[in-house]
């Protein structure tokens, strides 16, 4: 028996295998699939995808051999990845000097006949093999050859895929960590905020009752400040936690359900102004998507759509239609309207206008990024088309 030699690229060929994650693995059906129709196609007992170590030879897939690994001095395989652009065949393994002794040929699995067509990767790294064996001498016409070696080629493609898949997990587990970790963050961060702010306002609230008969207009009005200034922190950080929460969340739930049910708990959410009209169209539509978050979205424009209108006959109206492929949405009002500047811009997370609305309250910032990253989530996208003073129509979808 002769083992064989090592490749010239020995390092890098064995960094290339361990950087496929895949010694060591669980069988999966897809390889498995490969070579099955290998056996079949060449009408062997025995096919192997066989990778090579650094001392021994692993067999990823296995169709009639009931071993998972052997020394790699006794590898066929072995042999077969020092000529990475060959196909290595051994049709009569007693009368090969460099099997006939080989434990492999002389006792179980009794291997005759080898083929073997090296695993190269785009590197040009031989990482084992796609091979079949007989118990008997063989040979394979040119067509089996052909799809040998086709096949081999889709082994290596699995082996991409597979690599792709295991580092877009271990990337996906990554993010939902750092997720998990802002969210925590976020709430530490809003508790040492809230707290003193409440106290804040608090006092504020207090001195303001208690002493305002006490105190000069100029002090009142340093109070008046204190106190606002709180309550706009506040929200500020109740938004920010919100925001957090709903961009955050690893799994969103559908059900199924009428879009008149989605406005019924829309109005109860939704305060309307004096002389303020709601319109729907499209209630019959049945949709399956997420009701809660479907109703944040709506909530937030129909909120922002009352507050920055300052028309006496205000309205605004929401719609629902099917698309086929998406649902897709649209809250529409005759409010203030947004500037072509400022549209490129609203959807940007801290990105205000400067103006207070209705009610002479500043916006955070923060709504009109969370509504974005929600629709996002659900596999849509969002957009605005409005003039100054005429009024704004936000339009988003939701991928079925």
């Amino acid at each position: 028996m002769i083992p064989a030699s090592k490749p010239h690229n020995e390092t890098e060929r064995v960094a290339a295998l361990n950087g496929y994650d895949i010694l060591d693995s669980v069988p999966e059906k897809e390889f498995d699939d490969l070579t099955q129709i290998a056996a079949d196609i060449c009408g062997t007992p025995i096919s192997l995808i066989s990778l090579i170590d650094h001392n021994r030879q692993w067999f990823k897939s296995k169709i009639g051999i009931d071993i998972s690994e052997t020394h790699r001095d006794v590898a066929f395989c072995a042999h077969a990845i020092l000529e990475p652009d060959k196909l290595l065949v051994v049709h009569d393994s007693a009368g090969d000097e460099r099997f006939h002794d080989n434990p492999l040929v002389t006792g179980h699995p009794n291997i005759a006949f080898y083929a073997g067509v090296p695993l190269v990767t785009e590197g040009g790294h031989a990482l084992g093999t796609l091979c079949v064996m007989d118990r008997k001498p063989n040979n394979l016409s040119e067509d089996q050859v052909t799809t040998l070696t086709a096949l081999a080629r889709q082994v290596v493609v699995q082996f991409e895929l597979r690599k792709k898949n295991t580092e877009l997990k271990r990337q996906r587990d990554d993010l939902q960590k750092l997720n998990e970790d802002l969210t925590r963050f976020a709430y530490v961060v809003a508790h040492d905020i809230k707290s003193p702010c409440n106290s804040l306002a608090m006092s504020a609230s207090y001195l303001k009752d208690a002493c305002s008969e006490k105190l000069d207009e100029e002090i009142l009005e340093i109070i008046n400040m204190m106190e606002s200034t709180s309550m706009v922190a506040i929200e500020m950080v109740n938004g920010i936690l919100t925001h957090t929460l709903a961009i955050n969340q690893a799994e969103i739930s559908k059900e199924s359900f009428r879009f008149g049910d989605v406005i019924k708990e829309l109005q109860l959410l939704v305060t309307l102004p004096s002389g303020f009209t709601f319109e729907v169209e499209g209630e019959e539509i049945e949709l399956y998507t997420s009701k809660s978050v479907l109703a944040q979205v709506l909530q937030n424009l129909c909120n922002n759509a009352i507050k920055y209108n300052d028309k006496d006959n205000a309205w605004v109206s929401v719609t629902a239609n099917d698309t086929g492929n998406a649902y897709l949405f649209s809250v529409k009002d005759n409010g203030r309207g947004i500037s072509a500047k400022d549209q490129e811009h609203i959807f940007d997370l801290f990105k205000t206008l400067g103006n207070p609305d209705r009610f002479n309250n500043k916006g955070t910032g923060i709504g009109l990024a969370t509504v974005k990253g929600l629709v996002e989530k659900m596999g849509g996208n969002i957009s605005v088309n409005s003039e100054v003073r005429i009024g704004s129509n936000f339009i988003f979808t939701f991928r079925k």
